[in-house]
């Protein structure tokens, strides 16, 4: 800085102090225009008024000469000497700086020394005397005239002698206009002070809508404000003391209607609106000052974000304009012009945005926070002063008094308006201009909320309602809104043909690149635990030694071995030497068969190179089986079971062992000092296994990872941030639990199992009701408050979830950007049924994934890990599909997902479409297995052969078609010579077969029926049937 502090008194920059003012002296003579032909300066202050926020250039001087304000202070300064009339530290503080400023600038430096007690007026009277024995012309800042007793005795003074007086606001601005480095240092750090501020501001207003709470805009600008003048604690800006900070003005914040674009402007007492918000905030540090504006948009119309666009595409425009020499104006120009080439939006009303457009798009910023000679506009179109490098602006587009059309009249959301403004720093040679508060972020994307909570738009939330029913009910596609007697499907359809088969040529190539270029990356070892590592003796000594002269089958529990009797000796082995054991009876005697883990065992041929006894002991030969006769059936079994107990134990064991060996190491967890964000009465998935009642558990957010604490000492698993791969958080909608999941890097112990899923979670009601309690009555009070209440425990547990997840979202975008981290929320709307492992459950897109959180297994599939999809069983006369993933990584096996409703098929070729992920129809199952490995082992024949469109049914299909519509009906219904389609495939077709020739008109006919209409003329013809059969047996009973 200017000034630096030691412990006896303050100092000045001596040399600092003189190159600015050899600045100034600069820029006074060689624009003397812009100085109003001044011969003089006389500046003045007077006392320091800390808690009004004024801009005085009598202040701003004097920091930017002597690094400090210097109340009731008089300066005259003429073109070889600087007078200063004060007294006290003051004085002795400017005499600091005469030898430095006289050698380095030329002007000489005279301390008018004003005696304690006295109110200086001699000492003006020396200032004067000066300017009017030199016959001066005198430059004032006219506004500050009477700034201070000192200045208002000099003025008026200058009045009695008829001196002339200019006014010199515009060449002090000119002289200050241009930053050096000291002085872009302190507006960088506002500036990341500002967007700091912002950023926070921009969290705290998603928590408000999110939690539907009731905030004012005042209440919110003073948080707002506390958040700015306690940098370190509050936003982490430790390099930033507070007592260097203050606020430009008090936030504005302003939504529902009303709005007034002005630094000006109070935020009210009304509560925010769930609509647009315009928030402005500006923070000094060390005096210097930075500014910025944000609109944030909840539930915005198409028309809103089309207007949003295009005040964003002006403020960067004008922000283009923003270079090194150019005139004022042509920011400005910049932005008209802009907007008047808007995309998207009419000439009317582009047309009238321009009318909107303020007279200027931003000032000069700096130790002022608006400077009104360096004005951004039209008025300032061929002035002497230019666009220099090094000056920085305020660059604001605000649009008033704009109408959504989409709102009732006299709404609150039918007028709204967009605010966006920028702190920038001119750069040299015509380059860009540095945008100093661009951390936070203006794209329409970002600051676009979609929550469809508002009031307003009830009646077309309910239309739209209406509108999926019907849709669902005709079994057609919900995100479209179509039925399938709509004629407007085939477009959507034939727009995801043309997008899939761009796709086709690329992935191709990909895939083959990918294959080619892979290395092999098995091991060479086989699993952990292998056969040649264990050993059941040391030394012979320690064999038992047998207790009889008959040698029998014995277990060493100890040793983990078994000792066989062969010729006459008991041989050890291990028990992991041994692949199974059996015991069968014959003839009153026992056999019992011990088979061997053996390189040459039926089925391990593929596996001899691997089997890692094999592989360290090559010469050897092994043992494959051995068979033993008893004649005590009792201790036959019991030593089979011994051996069966001890290989389980032993397997069970070393098993965990090598996944503890494979898993990778985690850094320590840093835990929170102070506040630490809790979420309680948590279940986790999986559980820790072992005996007891569960308990829930309590999951708390640290410093670099997460940690969750069950009912037990022992219950405590630790998540660290940086191997969560993907977060979830799910609300409960059609399902029974809110829930936090975590997709891993690499895997974690819980318990004894391995897992690379973890989830917390909390049911909102009973899994189990009980429904005894006699007949149930609507209008029954008790179950009208029943039912309350388990609203309201649903919106208290979502409130809680989204609330810690917001907070956890902070840490992890404040420390830990790297990791580009997000709660990812499942499109419920794009939810389907079917049956990933065992069961069928309901599994939800999002944006990066497709999962299954609620049952365990979950199911996460990652877009980035999908190869193809085929799309399996797609007929018309087929009720469900089925849906092959195919991975990128070929070593994994392609994951099936069965049974889905065909009802359900559109709406995943537009996620997948929508993701640029290739995917193919077929009407069989292919046996992936095999194919993979052929792939793999030969792409090029696979490329020849076209790549992935042997899975491309359409050419065939085409060919169909040419053959005409009745052959294709019928070669539809063909029986299937698949041997491994299932029943519900046989049971589809012979259902669609009911269909016949005769039946084709009627159905022609009744094609603009909906199904409803359907339904009761099918009733209605079987009870016709029905009917016209009961008649028929009457007249043959009559007969």
């Amino acid at each position: 800085t200017a000034a630096v502090a030691t412990r006896d008194m303050a100092t000045i920059d001596a040399a600092l102090c003189a190159t600015r003012l050899k600045g100034l002296m600069t820029s006074w003579n060689d624009n003397p225009a812009v100085w109003g032909g001044a011969d003089a300066l006389l500046i003045g202050s007077g006392a320091n008024k800390e808690d009004d926020l004024r801009y005085l250039k009598s202040v701003a001087l004097q920091i930017w000469l002597f690094g400090y304000e210097l109340p009731d202070t008089l300066v005259l300064v003429t073109k070889t000497e600087l007078h200063v009339v004060t007294g006290g530290k003051k004085a002795k503080l400017i005499e600091t700086v005469v030898a430095t400023v006289a050698a380095d600038a030329g002007v000489t430096v005279v301390v008018h020394n004003k005696p304690k007690g006295e109110d200086g007026e001699a000492q003006a009277d020396e200032l004067v005397a000066i300017v009017v024995d030199a016959s001066l012309v005198v430059g004032m800042v006219a506004k500050e005239a009477s700034e201070g007793a000192l200045t208002k005795y000099g003025t008026e003074k200058l009045k009695t002698k008829s001196v002339s007086v200019v006014e010199i606001s515009s060449g002090l601005a000119d002289a200050m206009a241009v930053k050096d480095d000291a002085e872009l240092l302190l507006m960088k750090q506002a500036a990341k002070l500002t967007a700091k501020a912002m950023a926070w501001t921009v969290e705290r207003v998603e928590g408000i809508v999110n939690d539907e709470t009731k905030v004012s805009h005042a209440k919110l600008s003073e948080e707002i404000e506390d958040q700015i003048l306690d940098p370190a604690k509050n936003l982490g800006l430790k390099d930033i003391e507070s007592d260097d900070v203050d606020i430009c003005y008090p936030p504005i914040l302003q939504s529902g209607g009303e709005y007034e674009l002005k630094m000006s402007a109070q935020s009210s007492d009304k509560k925010v609106h769930y609509g647009v918000i315009c928030v402005s905030l500006g923070a000094r540090h060390t005096q210097y000052c930075a500014n910025i504006a944000r609109t944030l948009m909840i539930d915005p119309s198409k028309q809103m974000e089309d207007v949003y666009a295009a005040a964003l595409a002006a403020q960067e425009a004008a922000l283009a304009a923003l270079v090194d020499g150019a005139d004022l104006a042509a920011p400005h120009d910049a932005a008209k012009a802009a907007l008047e080439n808007a995309s998207g939006l009419s000439a009317e009303t582009r047309v009238s945005l321009v009318a909107k457009l303020g007279k200027n798009v931003g000032t000069a910023i700096g130790l002022e926070l608006r400077e009104p000679s360096l004005v951004l506009g039209p008025k300032s179109r061929g002035a002497a002063q230019k666009i220099k490098a090094g000056q920085c602006y305020n660059i604001q587009m605000a649009l008033a008094g704009l109408t959504n059309e989409k709102a009732k009249e006299g709404s609150k959301g039918r007028t709204f308006a967009v605010i966006i403004a920028d702190t920038a720093c001119v750069s040299a040679n015509g380059a860009a201009p540095v945008v100093l508060t661009s951390g936070v972020t203006k794209a329409l994307k970002d600051i676009s909320y979609q929550i469809n909570d508002d009031d307003e738009d009830e009646d077309d939330a309910k239309e739209t309602a209406k509108a999926k029913a019907k849709t669902i009910a005709a079994g057609g596609v919900v995100l479209d809104a179509k039925t399938r007697g709509e004629e407007g499907g085939p477009t959507d359809e034939d727009a995801r043909r043309r997008k899939q088969a761009t796709l086709a040529d690329k992935k191709n190539r990909e895939t083959y690149a990918r294959l080619v270029g892979a290395k092999d990356d098995e091991a060479g070892g086989g699993k952990g635990g292998a056969t040649s590592d264990f050993k059941a003796y040391e030394r012979m000594a320690d064999v038992p030694v047998p207790r009889g002269t008959d040698p029998v089958i014995t277990v060493d529990r100890d040793a983990e071995s078994v000792l066989l009797p062969i010729h006459g000796q008991l041989v050890p082995f291990h028990v992991m030497a041994i692949k199974s054991v059996s015991v069968t009876q014959d003839a009153g005697a026992s056999f019992i068969r011990i088979n061997f883990n053996a390189p040459t065992a039926p089925g391990a041929t593929a596996a001899n190179a691997t089997y890692p006894a094999n592989v360290k002991f090559p010469d050897l030969s092994f043992l494959r089986e051995v068979s033993f006769r008893s004649s005590d059936n009792k201790h036959a079994n019991y030593v089979v079971q011994e051996m069966r107990a001890l290989k389980r134990t032993v397997s069970t064991r070393e098993t965990e062992k090598a996944e503890r060996a494979t898993l990778v190491r985690q850094e320590r967890l840093v835990l929170s000092h102070g506040r630490v964000h809790r979420l309680v009465g948590l279940w986790m998935m999986p559980t820790f296994g072992g005996r007891g009642g569960r308990k829930a558990g309590t999951l708390e957010a640290h410093t670099n990872g997460l940690r969750y604490v069950g009912a037990k000492a022992e219950e405590q698993v630790d998540v660290i941030y940086s191997n969560i791969k993907y977060a979830f958080f799910q609300p409960a909608k059609k399902e029974i639990k809110t829930l936090i999941h975590f997709h891993l890097h690499d895997a974690i112990m819980i318990g004894k199992k391995k897992t690379k899923d973890v989830q917390f979670y909390m049911e909102i009601m009973e899994a189990v009701q009980s429904l005894d309690g006699g007949r149930r009555n609507m209008y029954d009070p008790d179950e009208i408050e029943e039912e309350q209440r388990e609203r309201d425990r649903e919106k208290r547990i979502h409130k809680e979830f989204s609330g810690f997840c917001r907070k956890v979202q902070d840490i992890w975008e404040k420390d830990f950007p790297n990791l580009n981290l997000e709660f990812d929320s499942p499109y419920h709307d794009l939810a389907f049924d079917g049956v990933p492992f065992k069961s069928t459950v309901r599994i939800l897109p999002t944006a990066s994934c497709l999962v299954e959180l609620t049952e365990f297994p979950p199911l996460v599939i990652s877009a980035n890990d999908i190869e193809v999809v085929n799309l399996e069983r797609v007929g018309f006369h087929l009720k469900n599909f089925d849906m092959a993933v195919i991975f990128k990584d070929f070593s994994r096996d392609a994951h099936r997902i069965d049974q889905i409703p065909v009802q359900h098929l559109d709406n995943i070729k537009q996620w997948l479409g929508t993701l640029d992920i290739k995917y193919y129809e077929g009407k069989s199952n292919l046996n992936w297995k095999p194919l993979l490995r052929q792939i793999k082992e030969d792409p090029d024949e696979w490329l020849e052969g076209g790549g992935w469109e042997f899975l491309n049914n359409e050419l065939d299909d085409l060919d169909g078609d040419e053959d005409g519509e009745g052959e294709e009906s019928e070669s539809d219904f063909e029986p299937s010579d698949d041997s491994e389609e299932e029943e519900s495939e046989e049971e589809s077709e012979s259902e669609s077969m009911v269909e016949s020739e005769d039946d084709e008109e009627e159905e022609l006919s009744d094609s603009g029926m909906d199904w409803d209409e359907l339904e009761e003329k099918a009733a209605a013809d079987d009870d016709e049937a029905s009917e016209s059969d009961h008649g028929k047996k009457r007249k043959k009973g009559k007969k």
